[in-house]
């Protein structure tokens, strides 16, 4: 049967609307909210802040809360402020009330908080989580399972000629910015430039010949706009002070950095062009530490980003180390034993990596450290590992971590790292596992 709409909307505070809500104790937030000691991890934070000055800041569970939200859902900011506002069990994590929640805060306070407590706080949280972990003793046995990875930076694909086309783009930028600080106006050939770049886009298919002649051009109208900015700066450092002081300085801080960025790329554009080999190899203007990490893995040989060492116990994940350079995984094996007793003070007995990490000498330093049990594949035909009867376990072991890897890559934003404030990598990734690992305890994972 047909209900129609009623035409009274006067609540009363025995209606419905005005009933506390008969939380779901199974809910995953709701479990996370209780697993953490938010007073022991706001005490901790408290250092990254001056105790007496200032306005009142948003309370740390808040903040913390929101940004496990933004990582096990990925939401973000704006969205997740928007989800604080109507959402019960976002609000019970947070400790936020239905009331305080209207504008409770804005979405540049998140991003502030980031800032605020950087890679070390980041860090306090994590081991406030770890503690969480092992107080309800998810945390047992003393195996290391660990792998490696690369997690691809926010950076488009870069190509020779794309690369110096942003630096001409950028540089005439400046050189545009420079005059209402007294700098000298140039002639850029910003016109004939872009349609070189254009017509060379339109072009599906290229030839070797048409690719050199454009890289070739665009390496000339880079050079000379280059050239040009080192001398308007040059001369506005050297210029008395204007009235847009402030503004003059900030200028001239960012030219230089961009400056000494882009000279690298211009040499190493020029070594490309004769032909010759480029170690150090500059991709992005904007992060200019990232390195190709050839990995000849199929679908992506190449990608851009941190390479990373991670490790796996009762099926949390852990970071261990992270590298802007291809380092091979055979030198890692040492830095992941040390962090395991690091993170859980004592030694791995049970050992198990893909033959990535095999060699006799760390096969000798496993035994050193006290691991009784190894089982890295060795590279060649004949297996040291046949007829141990722990072999084939630890190696379905090994599997897990694979699959861990996967999944912190489809689900947790492992994917791509988003930041790109400084240390920004490390951040994300490690927010990231947190997220990860606080769902699986929760019995989602």
């Amino acid at each position: 049967m047909y209900t129609r709409e009623s035409n009274e909307h006067q609540y009363s505070f025995t209606h419905d609307w005005f009933v506390v809500p008969d939380l779901d104790e199974n809910h995953e937030l709701i479990k996370i909210a209780k697993a953490i000691d938010w007073t022991s991890l706001s005490d901790k934070l408290a250092q990254f802040y001056c105790p007496g000055n200032g306005r009142p800041t948003k309370p740390a569970r808040a903040k913390v809360g929101l940004l496990i939200l933004k990582h096990l859902y990925h939401f973000p900011d704006a969205d997740l402020v928007d989800m604080l506002k109507r959402d019960i069990y976002a609000q019970y994590l947070c400790d936020i009330s239905l009331k305080e929640a209207k504008d409770f805060i804005n979405p540049s306070t998140l991003s502030k908080f980031r800032k605020q407590i950087g890679l070390e706080g980041v860090k306090l949280i994590e081991q406030e989580v770890l503690r969480s972990l092992e107080r309800v003793k998810l945390l047992k046995g003393r195996k290391l399972i660990c792998d490696t990875t690369v997690i691809p930076s926010n950076i488009a694909y870069p190509t020779d000629i794309s690369l110096l086309e942003k630096i001409r783009q950028r540089t005439v930028r400046y050189l545009d910015e420079a005059r209402q600080f007294g700098g000298r106006h140039f002639r850029t050939y910003k016109r004939i430039a872009k349609k070189a770049y254009i017509q060379y886009q339109k072009i599906r298919h290229h030839t070797i010949q048409s690719r050199r002649r454009t890289q070739k051009k665009l390496l000339q109208f880079s050079r000379r706009n280059v050239s040009q900015l080192k001398e308007v700066v040059k001369e506005i450092s050297q210029a008395a002070g204007t009235f847009l002081e402030n503004s003059k300085e900030k200028f001239l801080k960012e030219t230089k950095a961009f400056l000494d960025t882009v000279s690298s790329i211009i040499t190493q554009q020029e070594d490309i062009y004769k032909g010759l080999e480029v170690k150090e190899r500059i991709v992005s203007i904007h992060k200019p530490h990232i390195r190709p990490m050839v990995r000849g893995k199929y679908p992506v040989e190449v990608e851009f980003g941190p390479k990373v060492l991670l490790s796996q116990k009762n099926g949390f994940l852990f970071l261990d180390d992270l590298q802007f350079n291809n380092i091979s995984d055979v030198y890692l094996l040492d830095t992941a034993l040390q962090r395991y007793a690091e993170r859980f003070g004592n030694l791995p007995t049970q050992l198990t990596a893909d033959r990535g990490f095999w060699s006799s000498e760390n096969y000798t330093l496993a035994q050193e450290y006290g691991v009784s049990k190894i089982a890295i594949e060795n590279k060649g035909k004949s297996s040291y590992l046949k007829g141990k009867p722990f072999a084939r376990r630890l190696r379905r072991l090994r599997c897990q971590i694979e699959a861990s890897i996967s999944l912190a890559k489809r689900k947790f934003g492992l994917d791509r790292i988003r930041y790109s404030i400084e240390q920004g990598e490390e951040i994300w990734v490690r927010l990231s596992l947190i997220a990860m690992n606080l769902k699986t305890a929760t019995g989602y994972g």
